[in-house]
């Protein structure tokens, strides 16, 4: 199954940056506990549990890491994609970073932060008697839908609730008001906590080099707020492709520049993820190439028209030949692989990676994939057949003299999305005689050897929101049989497939082209559903054109996987906004259900941790009984890496490891080096 990326990280704020009176409350840490070269065959634990020390690193040399699909640009703005979004790991670098172990903000482009809350002033409200109020695009809170704005005057600041007043002082630089002020319960239409954010840049962060086209490089532009107010603005272009993203920065109503190495955004009203949003899921930008308004741009054009915007950025050849501002730079982007070398002009030479050069190298077939490994193409493989993993494929000497295998768990789980726009699968009992039909347990017995988990809804299995009691459906085809026949489906034509209304319950299992897991689960489905009456036809496309069919809901079901972070918000894949048939955003089922879009908004708005698991559960029970996925299975990610390389360690966010942190030990190989 392919994967694609899912939503955005959710972050915890560390103790040493300022916070207002909003609880950021989340996932608990897990330590750093995970072993160092865990399965490395030279750090095996004696007879007394102790491991070896290990070896010192060399620096230098090239890494060849496995890339299952070449994503259409590394812009991940506009490409929604796992491999776009771990690549970007090591080219580039946003406001804040996730901690891999403990899971806390910790800064990276932004030196801090502080947060604020914002009080909605009553329409009745004159800006005499509040001078220091702002006016943005508030949420409205008598219209029907949810996400409806309006205009209001706001004061911002760390708001204390006093009983029949509410108390507003300032702490973020620049801010409209100079000191506390003392504010009336009666003058306050509502008290919008955690909504207003200051991000205080660093000042020493430089663009990689651009070079346009016929021109000179483009060289020393450092890293401002001009870069990420730019990089907010892409997304209120409706041209611009990135519908996938859009839905969250649409939030952000509000945003200024203080000074040249800070900037204040403003949330329309209470959100969950203030703080990813822009720290971690706002791909930073660099104005001088993308932004036809800067006088930097070589292609500076001011008058440019909101279509001429989107076609340039869209098409921009800096969308491969990423501008960056990490310690690697793309130098090579071909049909085969990307190819990234070392950047001195990185900000923090101490966490610049080890190796010299990076290349991610394309090869779509997995066999293909496994067979480059052994014959020394690929450092780095982490889709390995169940069959070749417990088999004696890495048995043999051509494997394990160079090579060793290890598995680790992600929130990945994969999925066959059936398009409810189709009048064959658009009734939900189809959906559920489907889950029905399928034996989960046997498939997963014999492709899986008890690795793999059952997956019954969107909620990632290690999240404390999964309802581990929530029991999969049953296997039982002889219900299924019946469910369908009492809802009309029944072959009336003699042919062994089902109809209904004139229509054949027939499908089409799309899959990426030389996806071996995939073929194997369609191949089971298609034997399954036989027996009650279905026809399942498996076709492979070649991922461009798979995406692109997928994209305009011009399929029956589609099996990918979703790379899920700890906790992404549910709108993207669920609302109804994001069903409607024009849409292409991440919600490519179309499932349109107004119970749901009410947990999708209370998830969204509900800040106490806690409290927001409850309904995350109830989101999940709901859409499992909605059937829109065929839920599949909770993978661990099967690796092999060359012995040769040192520093793996498992970690829980995606990609599962951290690629900066690995190294070579031996001065023999090409291009190392004992120094940095």
């Amino acid at each position: 199954m392919f994967l694609k990326g899912l939503g955005h990280l959710t972050r915890i704020a560390p103790a040493a940056l300022a916070l207002s009176s909003l609880a950021l409350t989340s996932f608990a840490s897990t330590g750093d506990d995970r072993v160092l070269d865990e399965f490395h065959p030279a750090n095996q634990p004696s007879a007394d549990g102790t491991r070896p020390e290990a070896p010192k690193p060399v620096y230098g040399g090239r890494v060849i890491v496995h890339l299952s699909s070449m994503p259409e640009n590394v812009n991940y703005a506009i490409e929604n994609s796992a491999v776009t979004r771990r690549m970007l790991y090591e080219v580039h670098e946003s406001l804040l970073l996730q901690d891999w172990t403990t899971f806390e903000y910790i800064p990276k482009l932004a030196k801090k932060f502080d947060i604020e809350d914002m009080l909605v002033l009553q329409g009745s409200v004159s800006e005499e008697k509040y001078p220091a109020a702002v006016k943005m695009r508030v949420r409205d809170f008598s219209a029907e839908t949810d996400d409806a704005q309006k205009d209001a005057l706001i004061l911002y600041g760390v708001v204390t609730d006093n009983g029949d007043t509410y108390t507003v002082t300032p702490i973020s630089q620049g801010a409209s008001l100079r000191a506390p002020v003392t504010v009336p319960k009666a003058d306050v239409q509502a008290h919008e906590a955690g909504t207003v954010t200051t991000w205080y840049l660093r000042d020493d962060a430089l663009w990689q080099p651009y070079t346009p086209e016929g021109g000179e490089a483009i060289t020393d532009q450092k890293f401002n707020a001009d870069d990420v107010l730019f990089s907010w603005n892409v997304y209120f272009n409706p041209k611009v492709d990135c519908d996938e993203k859009r839905f969250q920065f649409e939030k952000i109503t509000r945003g200024e520049k203080v000074d040249e190495h800070t900037v204040r955004f403003f949330f329309s009203s209470q959100y969950f993820q203030v703080l990813s949003t822009i720290g971690t899921d706002m791909t930073m930008l660099a104005s001088h190439v993308y932004n036809l308004d800067d006088p930097d741009n070589p292609d500076y054009n001011p008058e440019a028209t909101q279509d001429e915007r989107a076609k340039f950025f869209n098409e921009h050849p800096a969308n491969r030949e990423f501008v960056g501002l990490g310690p690697y730079r793309i130098t090579d982007y071909n049909q085969q692989w990307i190819q990234a070398e070392r950047f001195p002009g990185y900000f923090n030479q101490d966490d610049a990676g080890y190796f010299d050069t990076i290349r991610w190298r394309m090869i779509d077939n997995d066999n293909t994939a496994y067979t480059a490994l052994v014959n020394g193409e690929l450092d780095f493989f982490a889709r390995v057949k169940s069959e070749d993993y417990f088999g004696e494929a890495t048995a043999k000497e051509n494997f394990t003299d160079l090579f060793y295998k290890g598995y680790f768990y992600l929130g990945t789980y994969g999925y066959t999305g059936w398009n409810m726009y189709q009048p064959q699968l658009k009734e939900k009992v189809v959906r559920q005689a489907m889950a029905h039909a399928f034996n989960s347990e046997e498939f997963l017995a014999t492709n899986y050897k008890g690795l793999a988990r059952q997956i019954t809804g969107p909620v990632i299995y290690d999240s404390p929101a999964y309802p581990h009691d929530l029991e999969p459906f049953s296997y039982d085809p002889e219900l299924a049989a019946e469910m369908l026949e009492d809802a009309g489906w029944y072959d009336r034509n003699g042919n062994d497939v089902i109809d209904k209304d004139g229509v054949e319950l027939e499908i089409e299992f799309m899959m990426p082209s030389g996806n071996k897991a995939s073929e194997v689960l369609g191949q089971k489905m298609q034997e399954s559903f036989a027996e009650i009456g279905i026809k399942l036809t498996l076709t492979q496309y070649e991922w461009a054109t798979f995406l692109e069919r997928f994209k305009a809901r011009d399929f029956d079901g589609a099996n990918l996987a979703w790379v899920a972070n700890l906790e992404s918000d549910p709108e993207q894949l669920w609302h109804s906004k994001w069903g409607e048939f024009e849409a292409r955003g991440s919600n490519n089922s179309g499932v349109k259900e107004p119970e749901l879009d009410k947990m999708i908004r209370a998830i969204q708005r509900e800040t106490d941790f806690s409290k927001r698991q409850v309904i995350w559960r109830e989101l999940h029970t709901f859409i499992y009984d909605l059937q829109p996925y065929l839920f599949g299975f909770n993978v661990p990610s099967k690796f092999a890496m060359s012995k040769r390389i040192r520093g793996f360690k498992t970690v829980a966010l995606d990609p599962g490891y951290i690629l900066r942190d690995w190294y070579f030990t031996s001065l023999d190989e090409p291009g190392t080096r004992a120094a940095r």
